[in-house]
């Protein structure tokens, strides 16, 4: 049921991406060839400020469907159908999570892939167009060298980091989640105590994180050395990026917990 769910998710959300992805690329495109010309600055400058229009416009997007498909879809009307469904409350949260992340992360690729098309059309038939594969080799030559210089240790760090941040994202989402559903018990003030909750439990995370990484720093000045090695450096980035991921997954697990025991006892919808 899972399955249907996301399929109901992607079909929903998905035109609205899709006409934004096509118009930022599109921009992107016609202001790379504008700003090549001299002749049409005032139109190159449009062009460029309706890019970044569309730009925000889908960050603005991508936050703010995360917000209303939950409330309206499991909160608001809708959620006297939902809520009848052969599904559990964890499917529901599931299918929702995963298409935002899904999403957030398609509004990145698209945001780094349009300024590229731009950056491209913007140098297109010139002499730095020619230069870009040597640009391109210094560049697989650079990652070549970091890498070398530090073995697997830099392959762990991409892997880590990668995955703290997906993890992050999720457990920023799913922190909107237990917002809404916190603001939800609130049915006079439900927005405000929704932004309150979020704003509280976002803070006491990065209280938590920042706290002992703070601690962790402050270990590996008074005791730079471990076993003749130096790890002033390497010690407290590898220490953080792990904590950092622990606590961040038991956030995560904490915000799904917490939304779906509220959505199975403390459910609302009159």
């Amino acid at each position: 049921m899972l399955k249907q769910l996301l399929k109901y998710e992607f079909k929903a959300t998905g035109r609205t991406y899709g006409g934004l992805y096509l118009a930022l690329v599109a921009l992107a495109v016609l202001s790379g060839f504008s700003l090549r010309s001299s002749s049409k600055d005032n139109f190159a400058s449009l062009l460029l400020f309706a890019y970044m229009i569309v730009a925000v416009a889908v960050a603005v997007v991508s936050v703010m469907t995360i917000v209303t498909r939950f409330t309206r879809n499991l909160l608001g009307r809708e959620g006297y159908l939902m809520h009848t469904l052969p599904v559990t409350e964890s499917q529901l949260i599931l299918s929702k999570l995963i298409s935002s992340v899904v999403w957030m992360l398609c509004s990145s690729i698209v945001g780094i892939f349009s300024f590229a098309v731009m950056l491209l059309a913007l140098s297109l038939n010139s002499a730095a167009l020619q230069q870009l594969p040597e640009l391109w080799q210094k560049v697989v030559e650079i990652f070549r060298e970091i890498f070398r210089m530090t073995g697997s240790s830099g392959w762990l760090w991409l892997i880590f980091e990668t995955l703290n941040g997906l993890v992050a994202l999720v457990s920023s989402i799913l922190c909107i989640y237990a917002a809404c559903m916190i603001g939800h018990q609130f049915k006079k003030h439900m927005v405000p105590a929704g932004i309150l909750a979020f704003f509280l439990l976002s803070f006491l995370q990065n209280w938590l994180s920042s706290g002992v990484s703070s601690a962790d720093m402050l270990q590996a000045v008074s005791d730079p050395t471990l076993g003749g090695v130096d790890i002033s450096i390497a010690a407290p980035s590898a220490f953080t990026t792990l904590f950092g991921l622990a606590v961040s997954i038991a956030f995560a697990a904490g915000y799904f917990l917490l939304t779906r025991w509220l959505m199975e006892h403390k459910l609302n919808l009159e």
